[in-house]
């Protein structure tokens, strides 16, 4: 049923993968949506038409916009707020720290700023969308009540606006809600970035005829979550009562990056030998979730199984074609960047 108290949302990140695909849900619910993203990561052709959209960096560096982020909440007043903007590099950040925790901290603190300074305010609560990357190397599978041990600065700066939440709703009388999405594939993703979201990297390598890259054994373990299964969890964190809740959001079953590999060669249909390359730095070996907060609250159910997700994701790679993989911006230079990486150093 839809809440007639709510009709405005924000949706931050709204152009990229999993934002794209909330914004649909929203609009097809019949809410008013405003996007905001700078399309760092995201695309134009992701944007929904029926969405309003500001091209913005939301750590104020856009120079001489119209519009600022307080001016954008004025104008809008919204009702909610999902954060999704964010650079999800965990493994980038050790070597762009500046770059990663800016784009996920300052942008954070200052969207729930302007939200929160906006006159005449209707304004009820925050979704944020965190990462299971908050838990480190606990032991799996990871609960919403352990004490998060992040390993890398991506995960700390996704535990540091976690808190920040906690803090100022207090002080400032909102709701918020904290989802930790993982893994999560499918139409949409960003295949241009050869450093993340693992399935569509190597989708992009079979359509060009390539070998794609596997860090150490390839036995890492992932829980992979199809997006219109995440996607219908985020919706209902904005209505349900489940203010103050933190939901781990995913797949159930785990596969290995060697499983994922095969699985994805045999839907494409193309059989090409990775190469295997030393251990990346700071990298967690086995990521699991335990989703019965999710389940028990948002009425969660993972619904589509790997084999149908990875079919589904390769009809779009197909349709979309390869992609220009874009050279990333590394701040600090190491031996212990991965060999593959193609790198300049950012000015």
């Amino acid at each position: 049923m839809k809440d007639t108290k709510t009709r405005r949302i924000l949706v931050t990140g709204g152009a990229g993968f999993i934002g794209s695909h909330l914004v649909d849900k929203l609009i097809e619910k019949d809410y008013e949506v405003v996007v905001v993203d700078d399309l760092s990561g995201g695309f134009k052709r992701n944007i929904n038409p029926k969405a309003a959209f500001f091209k913005y960096d939301l750590r104020g560096r856009n120079g001489n916009n119209e519009k600022d982020i307080l001016d954008i909440c004025q104008d809008f007043n919204p009702h909610i707020v999902y954060h999704l903007a964010a650079n999800a590099a965990e493994n980038k950040a050790q070597f762009s720290p500046v770059d990663v925790t800016s784009r996920n901290y300052d942008a954070f603190i200052r969207v729930l700023a302007a939200v929160l300074r906006t006159k005449k305010r209707v304004f009820r609560r925050f979704i944020f969308t965190s990462s299971i990357a908050v838990y480190g190397s606990l032991q799996t599978p990871f609960k919403e009540t352990d004490k998060p041990e992040p390993e890398d600065l991506y995960g700390i700066s996704k535990l540091a606006a976690e808190e920040t939440l906690k803090v100022m709703s207090k002080v400032h009388d909102f709701e918020y809600v904290i989802a930790r999405p993982h893994n999560v594939y499918g139409p949409r993703q960003n295949m241009s970035d050869a450093f993340r979201n693992v399935v569509t990297i190597f989708m992009n390598s079979l359509l060009k005829g390539q070998s794609y890259y596997i860090y150490g054994d390839g036995e890492q373990k992932r829980c992979f979550s199809y997006i219109d299964d995440v996607v219908d969890a985020l919706v209902k964190c904005a209505f349900l009562a489940v203010n103050e809740k933190i939901f781990n959001i995913g797949a159930d079953k785990d596969y290995s990056l060697n499983e994922l590999s095969k699985t994805i060669q045999n839907v494409a249909g193309v059989y090409i030998k990775p190469i295997h390359l030393a251990n990346r730095s700071q990298e967690v070996k086995i990521a699991i979730a335990d989703h019965s907060q999710a389940k028990k609250y948002l009425h969660y159910m993972d619904r589509t199984s790997i084999l149908k997700g990875i079919k589904k994701t390769w009809e779009y790679a197909k349709k979309l074609g390869p992609q220009d993989y874009k050279n990333m911006e590394i701040e600090i230079s190491s031996s212990k960047i991965p060999k593959n990486w193609i790198v300049n150093k950012a000015s």
